[in-house]
C-alpha cells in the first residue's frame, strides 16, 4: 500500500472511531502495516513503529490485530479489549468490531490451519462475536452479539446464536 493510501486510511479511520484508544490502535496498525508490506527497506526503517505498535497494542491494550493483516479504509473499534484478528484474515471496508470478538481460522482434524475468513464490506459485529474458519461475510452483514459464525454470511443478512442462524427478514 502507498503512503498516501495509508494516510487516506488512517484519515477514514479517525473519522468514525469515537475512542482515543481506537485511535491509537487504528493509526499505529496503518502505520505498521504500511511498514511491514513494504520493501525490505521500509521493513527496517519502520522497525521501530512495528515493535511499539507490537507492544502497546497486543501485549499492553490486549488486542490482536498482526500488522500484516489486510483492513478496508473506515476500521472502526468500540473498546477493543480481547479482540483477535487472524493475520490471514481480510476485512472490507467499513468494518465495526467490539470487545472480545475473534475473527480466525480454525486447527483441522490433520493439525493444519483452516483458511481464515473473509469479511465484506459495512460489516458490524457484536460483542464477542465469533467468525471462524473458511467463511465469508458478505456485504452490509449484522453478527449479533455472541454469535459462532462458521458458515457463509448472505449479503444484507442479520446472524445470531451459537452456530449463527439467519434472522428471518420482515417486509
Amino acid at each position: 500500500m502507498r503512503f498516501l493510501e495509508t494516510w487516506a486510511a488512517i484519515k477514514a479511520d479517525l473519522k468514525v472511531n469515537i475512542y482515543p484508544k481506537s485511535y491509537y490502535i487504528v493509526s499505529l496498525y496503518r502505520l505498521a502495516h504500511y511498514f511491514m508490506t513494504g520493501s525490505i527497506l521500509l521493513k527496517v526503517i519502520g522497525s521501530p513503529v512495528t515493535v511499539l505498535y507490537l507492544f502497546t497494542v497486543k501485549w499492553i491494550i490486549g488486542v490482536e490485530i498482526p500488522p500484516k493483516t489486510r483492513i478496508g479504509k473506515g476500521f472502526v473499534i468500540y473498546h477493543g479489549y480481547g479482540l483477535v484478528i487472524n493475520s490471514a484474515s481480510q476485512l472490507g471496508d467499513n468494518v465495526v468490531v467490539r470487545q472480545g470478538c475473534c475473527i480466525g481460522n480454525t486447527v483441522l482434524k490433520d493439525g493444519s490451519n483452516s483458511e481464515a475468513p473473509i469479511i465484506g464490506n459495512n460489516v458490524d459485529f457484536g460483542v464477542n462475536a465469533l467468525v471462524l474458519g473458511p467463511v465469508v461475510v458478505a456485504d452490509n452483514v449484522k453478527i449479533g452479539a455472541g454469535a459462532v459464525v462458521v458458515k457463509d454470511c448472505d449479503f444484507g443478512s442479520t446472524y445470531v446464536g451459537v452456530p449463527a442462524r439467519k434472522l428471518p427478514t420482515h417486509q
